[in-house]
């Protein structure tokens, strides 16, 4: 059966997994081998992702098949009427079934308050910045995170309800 549940501190090992295949998946040829691989063993560790789940403030919801985990997200009001998307990701072999616009409905349901949506998606993401855009996000500005030595560059989305 499918469904989306609230994830614990229990998945922490589960979503692990699931973003270092979606994060290899999806940026290889975009972010550096070494980027990718910070952002596995530090950035979506068990233990990082533990401590962000004791924030009880923030979503971390999964879609999950058969005991599976197929697609996670993470989210949190941010100001006022504003949630922030931080995460959002479904497995490659998942891809296109509907589980990423389920989990977008679930977050923005989570904070009924919320009116404005934002996100940032990494230039050259294209398959994400066409899910994006299909849900109706906008991308008007750029940032960039530094990295060490390496910078990410970001495309923000914005959604407003």
């Amino acid at each position: 059966m499918a469904e989306i549940v609230r994830l614990n501190e229990n998945d922490a090992e589960e979503i692990h997994e699931l973003l270092r295949v979606t994060w290899a998946d999806t940026y290889h040829g975009i972010l550096s081998d070494s980027l990718i691989g910070t952002a596995s063993s530090v950035w979506h560790s068990a233990e990082t992702l533990r401590r962000q789940m004791r924030n009880k403030e923030i979503l971390f919801a999964g879609y999950g098949e058969d005991g599976n985990l197929l697609g996670m997200v993470r989210a949190a009001m941010v100001d006022g009427d504003t949630m922030r998307i931080f995460q959002l990701y479904v497995l490659p072999t998942s891809q296109r079934s509907g589980i990423g616009t389920k989990l977008m409905d679930h977050s923005i349901a989570h904070f009924p308050g919320a009116r404005k949506f934002i996100l940032d998606v990494a230039k050259g993401n294209e398959k994400g910045l066409s899910f994006y855009r299909r849900y109706g996000f906008v991308f008007r500005s750029e940032t960039s995170m530094r990295v060490g030595e390496e910078e990410i560059k970001n495309l923000e989305g914005i959604l407003v309800r």
